[in-house]
Formats: structure tokens, C-alpha cells, sequence
């Protein structure tokens, strides 16, 4: 045989071409578009089950996050107070359901006022801040109803709506209180005396620190 001494075997040029001709059975080819078939399915019906609850998720960690970022800042207007040796605070507002915030000086050694503040005594040390430019879908919330209030009871800020930190530290007591439209609420508590800022999440009827 020509080409046996190699390890090969010529073959005929009939059964070449029935060779390189030859293919996967029919019936193969039609299971593996019937399977891909059914894992589209499978995959279509995973990601419609998961997509509410991906959206809750996010909503919540918006609200989270706009809880830790209001919390950071209010602590940075208390050291500002205590390196100015002035007061120092965060007007609290609302504009189409948004949370909107400003921060200002005192300007006259009475505290942050809003009589001051529309007098122009005060001093603006901080534009209007809307809090869904960073945070979309974060409103102001409410104590959850039959909730006590977190850490401490009755803590509200005042009708004025401004927490305001004096040069010693100490500032108004009060909670901020945020949500979405998942109903999702985190509390924001200052306690006036330590001018300690804590964040709660209220879930399962309860509060859990944060």
C-alpha cells in the first residue's frame, strides 16, 4: 500500500468526498435549536421575575445613599460651626415634593433664623441644593404609622425646619425623615446635646441602625 509505511492510508476519491460531505443527522441539529430555544425561554422568564425586585433595590439604595450623604454633611456643618466659632445650619425646604436644602451663617450672633434669613442677615454659605439631582426619587417621608420614633422618642425638628450647629457643638435636636415611592423610610436623627447624627432604617415594623 502506497504511503503504509507513514502511518496513513490513501483513500479513494469517491469516499473522500462522502467523507468531507458527511455532516451532523438532521434530527441533531433540530434538538439544539429546539434546547436554545427553551434557554431564551428560561432566560426571559429569570430576568421578568428579578426586574421588580433589581428596581426595588436600587430604589432603596438611593434612599440609602441620599440618608449616608445628608448625614456626612450635617456632620461637616458641625466641625465648620466649631472651626468658625460661629453658628452654622442646614435650612431644610421642599420644592415639587423634593427635598432642598441650604447651608448658612450666622450673621448677627442670634443663631440661624428665618427672619434673618429673609431679612438677608444671614449668610449664604451654600446654594439651594435639590436632593434627587443626585438622588432621583428621594422625597421627604413620615413616621411609618404606628412606628415609634427612632433611638429616642419625640425627636422632631422644629416648625422653622433648620438644624443649626452652635460653635460648642451642641445643635438642634430633630429627625429628617426619607423615602421613595417603594414607601421604603430611613431616618435621619440628630440629638442636640452631642450633636450626634445616627441613620435608621425602618423595616419589619422596626427600626434597625445603620
Amino acid at each position: 500500500m502506497i504511503g503504509g509505511s507513514l502511518g496513513f492510508a490513501i483513500v479513494p476519491r469517491r469516499g473522500r468526498r462522502r467523507a468531507l460531505s458527511a455532516g451532523p443527522p438532521l434530527g441533531a441539529r433540530g434538538y439544539g435549536l429546539l434546547e436554545l430555544l427553551l434557554v431564551m425561554i428560561v432566560i426571559a422568564i429569570m430576568t421578568a421575575v428579578a426586574l421588580p425586585r433589581t428596581t426595588a433595590y436600587v430604589r432603596e439604595q438611593r434612599v440609602r445613599g441620599a440618608a449616608v450623604y445628608l448625614r456626612s454633611l450635617l456632620r461637616q456643618v458641625r466641625a465648620r460651626a466649631a472651626a468658625e466659632a460661629r453658628y452654622i445650619g442646614l435650612v431644610f425646604e421642599e420644592a415639587d415634593r423634593d427635598p432642598v436644602f441650604t447651608i448658612y451663617a450666622d450673621g448677627n450672633g442670634n443663631g440661624i433664623r428665618r427672619a434673618d434669613i429673609a431679612a438677608g442677615t444671614e449668610i449664604r454659605l451654600r446654594e439651594p441644593y435639590k436632593l434627587s439631582e443626585k438622588f432621583p426619587g428621594v422625597r421627604y417621608g413620615s413616621l411609618p404609622t404606628g412606628a415609634s420614633m427612632p433611638f429616642f422618642p419625640g425627636l422632631q425638628i422644629g416648625a422653622s425646619k433648620i438644624v443649626s450647629f452652635s460653635p460648642l457643638g451642641s445643635c438642634t435636636t430633630g429627625s429628617v425623615f426619607l423615602s421613595n415611592e417603594s414607601g421604603v423610610v430611613y431616618a435621619i436623627v440628630i440629638l442636640g446635646a452631642t450633636g450626634r447624627v445616627r441613620i435608621a432604617r425602618y423595616a419589619d415594623g422596626r427600626w434597625q441602625a445603620i
